[in-house]
């Protein structure tokens, strides 16, 4: 009966080495990477198991940390941060128009801004009165970069003294 029991062992030694292997593998493609070093008390590992009565999850999710390179990204400004005024001119039917513009940047990001109408003629007025009751939409809380507005609360031509105003602006705030 020996060589039966040694065959059995080496099946059983084949059959645990496979199965580790296959672990090995699965725990490698899930991205699971075991820690290089022995993490100090602030970066201990998740809690794995917490009393029934707490009802609290069996795991507590670790903070994500994040590192040098992602904070320089999110702090690189392309424009100075304060308030910055300029008048853009455009031209519409009734002759030359213009529209004052006056904006904060903190970050890049638009935080306020107010714009007085400076029309050439009562229907520039009325367009331009339209543009002021709903173009803060598309500036408040955006990046100062990506903003270029077209059309607006039924206003096409104001817009574009908008934006003529707004690159006056970016080349004062340029850092």
């Amino acid at each position: 009966m020996e060589p039966q029991n040694k065959s059995n062992n080496k099946i059983g030694t084949i059959i645990g080495v496979v199965v580790i292997v296959v672990v090995a593998v699965v725990a490698l493609l899930s991205g699971k990477k075991t820690p290089d070093v022995t993490p100090t008390p602030d970066q201990a590992a998740p809690t794995t198991s917490q009393a029934p009565e707490q009802n609290l999850p069996a795991t507590t999710p670790a903070t994500p940390q994040s590192s040098p390179a992602d904070t320089a990204k999110k702090s690189v400004s392309i424009y100075k941060d304060g308030t910055y005024s300029a008048t853009g001119s455009y031209m519409s039917p009734g002759g030359p128009d213009q529209i004052a513009i006056t904006l904060t940047i903190a970050n890049d990001i638009v935080t306020d801004v107010s714009a007085t109408p400076e029309p050439g003629d009562g229907t520039s007025a009325r367009y331009q009165n339209k543009f002021v009751s709903g173009y803060k939409q598309y500036v408040v809380g955006k990046n100062i970069a990506d903003i270029n507005l077209s059309a607006v609360s039924g206003s096409s031509l104001t817009p574009q003294g908008f934006n003529d105003a707004l690159a006056q602006i970016k080349t004062q705030a340029k850092a």
